[in-house]
């Protein structure tokens, strides 16, 4: 009697992680598939019209961050120096020469450590993106199985209306 239970409750978990695996794919409206195109290609517009303000406030916050970095080294930098002056009494120049080399020994063993890692982080980089991308092509291919023709036939208007107003705002 145990058996049976425990394979009946070996199976039904089985059975639920599969199903909860691997969803089921829900068929999607026309007009929200209809929609979730127009706000890809109205996104795509407002990217090819606004890139250069896009491309000067990315810039922008590039320098700021680079700013923030440069004040907290200032300040870690300050706070060694002061720390080294009173608890061992030296002057700046040898708190300035104690610190870089205290960075050049940490940045070299920092570079040796990386220089051991870079072929595992390539190799799980490489098969993280061919998951990623064969899980993409997958989850594609198998909505585009599940509409209906109609709705193939909507979404490659919608599609080669967008492609073409894109080209047209191109040859302007």
């Amino acid at each position: 009697m145990k058996n049976t239970s425990f394979n009946e409750n070996e199976s039904n978990f089985i059975k639920n992680t599969l199903s909860s695996q691997y969803p089921q794919i829900e068929p999607e409206s026309d007009r929200k598939m209809l929609t979730r195109v127009g706000i890809r290609f109205c996104i795509l517009f407002f990217v090819l019209l606004m890139f250069d303000s896009l491309l000067d406030w990315l810039i922008a916050l590039f320098d700021l961050l680079f700013e923030l970095i440069h004040l907290s080294f200032d300040l870690v930098e300050y706070s060694i120096e002061l720390i080294l002056e009173n608890t061992i009494h030296t002057g700046h120049q040898e708190s300035e020469i104690i610190m870089i080399n205290a960075a050049l020994i940490i940045a070299l063993y920092l570079l040796y450590r990386l220089f051991f890692a870079i072929p595992k982080m390539y190799t799980k980089g490489t098969k993280k993106c061919k998951e990623s991308l064969l899980r993409l092509s997958k989850n594609r291919s198998e909505r585009w199985k599940a509409l209906s023709l109609s709705s193939k036939m909507k979404l490659i208007g919608a599609y080669t209306f967008g492609i073409s107003c894109l080209l047209f705002l191109v040859t302007l």
